[in-house]
């Protein structure tokens, strides 16, 4: 095996922070992954968990000290206190307290770092830190490249103020589908500098201590027909689409359940479902963790995720896992990872998802089939492992790179 690399890994947010949606779990599976291929791994991420809650000791006042070093799953985290959790929460405007003080002094002690999400004050800290100290970095946007939906003003703002740097100076930009190739191609990303590595689904919740299966999907057996909606509620998930179209499943008595990050499109979806007489059918449970999560997708009868936009999907490949059905949007790196072992529709089509709601429920022949090819194509395509060999390659590329141009 060649040798280690030392590593660096910047997020807004750490492994722990499940309101934030799927990158804090990509985050948590390649570090890992890293350092069970042998690599030296850091990690500096901020300290929100969610609207409310941070990580580290409640003090009852803003820390202004990062936390004390932790190591997990081999990994050293490095967690630095933002100035207003609801600022980073509502807005996502993080501001971590210390970092560009560890960075201008540590930088320099790592071969290569990668950066996670674009529009983020962690990740131009990082940028300029790395700039000078001469450590080339990769970008993971994750879908967060072009400037839309949300936060726009922000965005434009942290452009100014050195956020351009962020996607426009790293070596290599990573993209998890060809869905984001063609994001990234539009704004002018050449294509030399895109190498497509998908994200990781972390395993290691699916199987106990034995090498045991955990779930299993009980699909019929129940005394409800269960349609699950999981992720980020933001307006580009279509959640208002789903409560029409669950409007329009007549044929079916069942209950939708919402759970997830509210970031901007509850509301709206609730005063529709009130409007068409469906709330009372609606249950909202907020953000589940862990095994939580996984159990209530595999206690459904089939999950929905029908975003706009979206490049990977982490929750389509966790459906499919558990194995239970799932629609996605047509238009996305989402339909390209279930492949044809999903149901796509048409973002923003009612009427398509709730035909695609009553053929999942109606559970023919090719759906059981294709949730049994579902889980092996996510266990062998996706698997950390895989996806960690090809970012290895792209980090030796990235650090040969580097030496060739200082001594040239």
């Amino acid at each position: 095996m060649s040798a280690a690399l030392r590593i660096l890994h910047v997020s807004p947010y750490s492994p722990e922070a499940w309101a934030y949606g799927g990158i804090p779990r990509v985050v948590s599976a390649l570090t890992y992954g890293l350092v069970a291929r042998g690599h030296t791994v850091t990690l500096c991420a901020t300290d929100v968990l969610d609207a409310s809650r941070r990580l580290g000791p409640s003090t009852g006042r803003v820390r202004r000290t990062p936390l004390p070093p932790r190591v997990v799953d081999g990994v050293e985290w490095r967690i630095f206190p933002n100035l207003s959790n609801r600022a980073a929460f509502k807005w996502q405007a993080f501001a971590p307290l210390g970092l560009g003080a560890f960075l201008s002094q540590h930088a320099a002690s790592f071969d290569v770092a990668h950066l996670h999400a674009c529009h983020n004050l962690p990740g131009i800290i990082a940028a300029r830190a790395l700039a000078k100290a001469g450590v080339p970095w990769v970008l993971s946007p994750n879908g967060t490249a072009p400037i839309f939906e949300r936060r726009l003003f922000e965005k434009r703002l942290l452009q100014q103020l050195g956020g351009d740097r962020v996607l426009r100076d790293a070596r290599l930009v990573l993209a998890v589908s060809h869905a984001e190739e063609r994001q990234l191609h539009a704004l002018g990303v050449p294509a030399e500098s895109i190498r497509r590595v998908p994200n990781p689904v972390d395993t290691r919740e699916f199987f106990d201590a034995r090498g045991s299966y955990r779930f299993a999907n009980h699909r019929g057996e129940g005394p409800d027909t269960t349609i699950l909606f999981i992720g980020k509620i933001t307006p580009r998930k279509n959640l208002d689409v789903v409560v029409e179209a669950f409007a329009r499943l007549t044929t079916v008595p069942a209950r939708l359940v919402i759970a997830g990050s509210d970031q901007g499109g509850l509301e709206a979806a609730m005063a529709r479902a009130k409007a068409l007489g469906v709330d009372g059918r609606i249950e909202v449970v907020g953000v589940l963790p862990s095994d939580r999560r996984l159990q209530a997708m595999a206690n459904a009868d089939v999950v929905v995720y029908p975003s706009s936009d979206e490049v990977f999907g982490l929750v389509a490949c966790e459906a499919l896992l558990v194995g239970t059905p799932v629609i996605v949007g047509s238009d996305s790196g989402c339909a390209e990872v279930v492949g044809n072992c999903g149901i796509t529709v048409k973002p923003g089509d009612p009427v398509a998802l709730a035909a695609a709601m009553a053929t999942a429920l109606r559970g023919p022949v090719d759906v059981r089939r294709s949730r049994l090819a579902g889980r092996e194509r996510i266990l062998k395509q996706f698997n950390v492992r895989t996806v960690i060999e090809s970012l290895d390659g792209v980090y030796r590329e990235v650090v040969a790179s580097g030496v060739e141009r200082r001594t040239a």
